[in-house]
């Protein structure tokens, strides 16, 4: 079988990447190859499953952009494709009065940053 890219690694950034060029280059046959006999056996498959919000970046950082667009992403494509996905929210809870000035400026750069 022949192919114009190989994609080493089935994890969710490989198959991600396989994903996008797929969809940018149609005609590209694109492989993906992973060491192991089923896609996401190690850092994908091990994680928590939790899509971030981008409150904890600085205000309007490429780290908090591109963490509101991944969350934006994979929400429509679990919803394009009838995957379960709990949109449930995140509480940031003080434990201490001290603390409160930190989640003012917690509320403060999820504003800045688009959160919703």
């Amino acid at each position: 079988m022949a192919s114009d890219l190989l994609i080493v690694g089935a994890g969710v950034v490989g198959l991600s990447l396989a994903l996008e060029l797929k969809r940018r280059l149609q005609e590209v046959a694109i492989t993906v190859i992973d060491k192991e006999a089923r896609a996401g056996q190690h850092a994908s498959g091990r994680n928590s499953g939790v899509l971030h919000a981008g409150f904890y970046y600085p205000a309007g950082s490429l780290k908090a952009r591109f963490c509101r667009e991944g969350n934006r992403r994979w929400t429509a494509y679990c919803l394009e494709r009838g995957l379960l996905i709990e949109r449930c929210g995140k509480l940031v809870l003080p434990t201490r009065e001290e603390e409160l000035p930190a989640l003012e400026l917690l509320f403060r750069r999820a504003e800045r940053n688009g959160v919703e």
